[in-house]
């Protein structure tokens, strides 16, 4: 969910559907919610516009291509946000590719070898590259599960895509409060990912060698996670919708950050003010 994209304004993670067209092995979805129709967020994102002006929406789920009136919601909201897709690609792409500018419509794409076959996915992804989050050294991303039984391959995977100007980013294995890799597979993990170039240290977060507890977060305060039925929390590890109804006329976010008491932060760090409390003077 990347706060060095337009910098400045708020953004917003969005679960659109629990519903998913995958069965991953290594993902466990809520039960999937009664969908709130186009017309609702229609209404709900020209109410933030209006508010906070051009937000910065990181669009997941479970599969949000699959949402009923998915191709609608997507071009009724992009005139007024900016709306980043994480999806698997088993879409038709050029429903919105090339339809939709990359200024205004982004695509975070993941690969799920258990799911589909690699040259289709990697055909896709080179297909929309221009709309792919940029990477260092500069090139578009693909996401990747280190899922264990398939990071014998990440290599190759990582090859293949470079061929075509295109980064692996490995994603820690989650269970519970912590990266569910071993010691070895975390090294691999740093040895791949280009996260461990950027200023925000998040591949320590990502590997929890670093926690965002005792520090001050934007988290709430420039960034929020809607969930599906439209309560809202500080983050995705945040599960008490302490910020309320995403579709409530008076809804907003804090007024500034606070302080976050989670152990550990796989997505979000970016929003972490980096020095702890405790070290402040």
């Amino acid at each position: 969910m990347p706060a060095d994209d337009l910098p400045g304004i708020v953004h917003f993670g969005l679960d659109l559907t629990y519903a998913c067209n995958y069965k991953c092995p290594y993902c466990a979805l809520p039960p999937v919610l009664k969908h709130r129709s186009v017309d609702e967020w229609v209404a709900a994102w020209q109410r933030m516009h209006r508010r906070y002006g051009p937000c910065y929406i990181y669009m997941s789920g479970g599969e949000p291509s699959i949402y009923p009136g998915f191709y609608d919601l997507v071009k009724a909201i992009t005139p007024l946000h900016v709306v980043d897709l994480c999806t698997n690609l088993s879409w038709d792409v050029a429903k919105l590719v090339p339809g939709l500018p990359p200024d205004r419509f982004k695509i975070s794409a993941t690969f799920h070898p258990t799911q589909g076959g690699f040259a289709e996915f990697l055909e896709k992804a080179a297909y929309v590259r221009a709309y792919l989050p940029q990477r260092f050294p500069p090139k578009r991303s693909v996401y990747f599960v280190a899922y264990p039984p398939q990071m014998d391959r990440m290599e190759e995977y990582r090859r293949r895509l470079d061929e075509r100007g295109l980064v692996l980013v490995p994603l820690p294995l989650m269970e519970g409060n912590a990266p569910a890799n071993t010691e070895k597979e975390k090294r691999t993990i740093a040895e791949v990912s280009p996260n461990k170039r950027t200023s925000d240290r998040k591949l320590e977060f990502q590997l929890r060698q670093l926690t965002p507890s005792g520090r001050l977060c934007r988290a709430g305060h420039l960034y929020a996670m809607i969930r599906g039925d439209g309560q809202v929390d500080r983050c995705t590890r945040h599960e008490d919708r302490q910020l309320g109804d995403f579709f409530s006329e008076d809804f907003q976010l804090f007024a500034e950050p606070r302080l976050c008491g989670q152990p550990w932060c796989p997505f979000e760090s970016q929003w972490v003010v980096q020095q702890p409390v405790s070290e402040r003077r």
